[in-house]
């Protein structure tokens, strides 16, 4: 075993240096123009749908085959957490109590890197800061060669974890979905204490950033419904206090089974757009998901493409070991692509239950505006003969360039 610790971890992570490192992508923290014909606030270089042009190798692989080898995977070290999100995503139907053990999860994250993929997110599932091996993971990720985000309510996130993780990562995200403890209860299922906790541990990631002159972006985001909207304003002034350095906001998804969801009320839109104008600096980004909220405001959140490509880009891991075409199948044994106590990654992506499975999607049982929707539109365009690779740029500076 390489790794046997977090604090030992932090030797191998990545520390800043005048230039970013070979096939890393950290973008500066240059404030967004406000303003588009929609009234959304302006695209994050982080979120925009067009990121997967970084990519044109793998593009190209797609149009000649009809698969390729994913950009981005999402990996979850456990199924348990520690919160009560009463809209948790993380395992259809319900959470369970699977882990990965360590060995397990470095076999894995080598078979990914092995495989091709470059950008690994820890998330869930349930909490990755659960599983006491997560730092110790990252850190071999890392190692690897892979670029790796993290995802985390950090309730439990501890100095030598923080330490690891703003060494280790490109960039850390903390689910906050609230400004007050009084919605932080409606959406985490949390006290007045457990807030405190929270707010604590987001700034001790940033003071551990700040501490080792780590490049990796901290931020903040907020889930928006009608539950929260009494605090979109206040969320972007939080952030800022906190000192991270975006906070971002996404609306509100449907569960796998659920009904949709009414995006009909536009004011949420315009909040957010006050928020932006009010709080934003040169070193602090209030951003959206501006794609899905664009879309939301023109009264589009239906699908214009016929299929999903996107799965073929982006995929992800369970705490049980199987691979799923999407993070919005987890658990569904429908969407199931494979099972990696059995089978080893390549041999999943390149087999023909994946193959079949891919051909089976069917968008009813999909939700709206979901993780690939963005790239989706793209993709069909490209597949449709409606737009060609050589139309759009070889190099931009995408930030994060290897999350899509």
């Amino acid at each position: 075993m390489s790794i046997t610790s977090a604090a030992e971890a932090t030797s191998i992570c990545h520390t800043t240096s005048s230039e970013p490192e070979t096939g890393r992508s950290i973008g500066t923290n240059g404030a967004e123009t406000l303003g588009t014909a929609t009234g959304v606030p302006a695209p994050s270089r982080h979120f925009r749908a067009d990121k997967i042009f970084a990519h044109k190798d793998r593009l190209r692989e797609w149009l000649r085959t009809g698969s390729a080898v994913p950009v981005t995977m999402e990996m979850d070290m456990t199924n348990v957490c520690n919160q009560k999100c009463p809209h948790c995503f993380g395992f259809y139907p319900e959470r369970d109590q699977a882990r990965m053990c360590l060995e397990e999860a470095k076999r894995i994250i080598r078979e990914a890197r092995i495989l091709g993929v470059r950008g690994l997110t820890f998330t869930g599932g349930g909490d990755p800061m659960i599983h006491p091996d997560t730092p110790a993971a990252v850190a071999f990720a890392a190692e690897e060669g892979l670029d790796v985000g993290f995802i985390t309510n950090a309730q439990k996130m501890t100095q030598a974890a923080a330490d690891v993780i703003s060494r280790c990562c490109v960039w850390v995200r903390v689910s906050l979905d609230a400004a007050t403890p009084e919605v932080f209860f409606k959406t985490h299922g949390m006290g007045p204490k457990q807030w405190e906790t929270v707010l604590n541990n987001v700034r001790l990631i940033v003071s551990c950033k700040a501490r080792q002159g780590s490049r990796a972006t901290v931020g903040v985001g907020f889930l928006t419904c009608e539950k929260t909207r009494a605090d979109v304003r206040a969320f972007a002034k939080l952030g800022r206090e906190l000192g991270v350095d975006y906070a971002q906001y996404r609306p509100l998804l449907s569960r796998h089974g659920e009904k949709e969801i009414d995006y009909s009320d536009e004011s949420l839109i315009s909040d957010m757009l006050a928020a932006q104008k009010e709080f934003q600096t040169d070193a602090y980004r209030v951003v959206c998901s501006e794609h899905k909220y664009r879309r939301i405001a023109q009264g589009r959140v239906g699908r214009t493409y016929g299929k999903c490509h996107g799965q073929f880009f982006a995929t992800v891991v369970g705490a049980d070991k199987k691979m799923y075409v999407c993070c919005h199948m987890r658990g569904v044994e429908k969407y199931e692509i494979g099972d990696l106590s059995k089978k080893t990654m390549s041999e999943i992506w390149n087999g023909e239950e994946h193959r079949r499975v891919a051909a089976s999607v069917d968008f009813a049982d999909c939700t709206q505006l979901c993780r690939a929707d963005s790239f989706n539109n793209i993709l069909w365009d490209l597949s449709e003969g409606k737009a060609a690779l050589e139309d759009n740029p070889d190099e931009e500076e995408w930030e994060h360039r290897n999350f899509i």
